[in-house]
């Protein structure tokens, strides 16, 4: 950070500076269009106030005591922004907390009840002009493909963070959301034939959604059947790249997923976004019929002399897998050099994560 930033008093710019502080990154464009999607977002009062809130969340009592502020102004200030999805709002045995909100995944995805056209171009043209950085920027990567159960070898374990329907299964409050980069496209005339009401999220207690502005609770069987409804669309399953403690699961397409555009466009798709699985085909089975390459959402498969040729960037999604009317093709494990173990939980992943990109995020906890 330069001296002139810490210097600076534009609440937009010290927002942002805390922002990309948080593991995940909120990285700045040189003309000053991540502040412009910002400001589009907060009011300025509002920006200040966010940027003094803690990763992990403080009660309120906490949060005046700290910022010096009085208690009940500040509850209706925080409830405010709380339903324009700037802050995390939760609640545990020691009552309400609020907390500091990543951009990615979060302010962008909670700004599903406000959206309109003029802020969809804003984050259109941040993306292209951050060149999908926070994809990017380093490791660990913040999204994981978690592949088809059905598309892997039945004779092969399946680590529990690899398997969807566990993750639903080990939860304890489900909710279902529709999807922001769907809704976003729709905005400017790019809306795809995908479902759009296919976003799950988990949580590891009880009645997690209850009070949600953007979630809707719904039971462990319901966010099974949505799982279902995702996977027999064709829909690749993402989730955070932990091994524990998802927070959600992603049903992507490639067309609106701002993580799969980026990849798509600006690097190796496997490279970012993958799992520890790759396509085999039985070429003995393989008819050529080419199901499986109109079911690739990634374009990475093609029929020659009547077999259907992989490329070394599949992603490991199994989508292919479980349209093949022949059963000619299934995932098997990457090379072990590929592979990589995905931290612990969340609060490993964001110390790796900070690690590799050199900050230091210690004032936000």
């Amino acid at each position: 950070m330069s001296k002139a930033s810490k210097k600076s008093s534009d609440p937009y710019v010290i927002l942002a500076e805390t922002l990309n502080l948080v593991p995940n990154g909120f990285p700045s464009v040189e003309d000053g269009t991540h502040l412009k999607v910002l400001k589009w977002i907060f009011k300025p009062e509002e920006a200040l106030l966010a940027s003094k809130l803690k990763l992990p969340g403080e009660t309120i009592k906490r949060l005046s005591k700290r910022l010096k502020m009085d208690a009940s102004e500040l509850t209706e200030r925080l409830d405010s922004m709380f339903k324009k999805g700037q802050v995390r709002v939760f609640r545990n045995k020691k009552g309400k907390h609020y907390a500091l909100l990543p951009f990615v995944p979060g302010i962008y995805e909670d700004q599903i009840n406000r959206n309109n056209p003029e802020l969809v171009y804003l984050i259109e043209d941040y993306l292209k002009k951050s060149r999908g950085d926070i994809v990017f920027t380093s490791d660990p990567p913040i999204f994981r493909v978690i592949p088809v159960k059905q598309a892997i070898k039945t004779d092969l374990k399946i680590h529990p963070y690899s398997e969807a329907a566990t993750i639903i299964l080990n939860a304890k409050s489900w909710g279902i959301r529709k999807c922001t980069c769907r809704v976003h496209q729709g905005l400017i005339g790019n809306r795809c034939e995908y479902p759009i009401s296919v976003c799950i999220e988990t949580w590891n207690e009880e009645n997690a959604f209850d009070f949600s502005n953007t979630t809707k609770p719904i039971t462990m069987q319901a966010a099974l059947d949505y799982l279902k409804e995702a996977q027999d669309a064709g829909l690749i399953h993402t989730s955070m790249n932990v091994a524990s403690g998802h927070p959600y699961i992603c049903n992507c397409c490639t067309c609106c997923c701002n993580v799969f555009r980026a990849v798509h466009e600006f690097g190796r798709p496997n490279a970012f976004v993958k799992s520890d699985y790759t396509l085999s085909i039985d070429e003995a089975s393989c008819i050529g019929c080419g199901v499986c390459v109109d079911r690739c959402q990634l374009k990475l498969l093609e029929v020659k002399n009547n077999i259907c040729i992989v490329t070394e960037s599949c992603i490991g999604c199994g989508v292919c897998v479980i349209g093949c009317p022949e059963n000619a093709l299934s995932l098997i494990p990457r090379n072990p050099k590929e592979i990589k173990r995905p931290p612990k939980n969340l609060i490993f992943w964001m110390l790796r994560r900070a690690f590799k990109r050199k900050i230091n995020p210690l004032k936000l906890i």
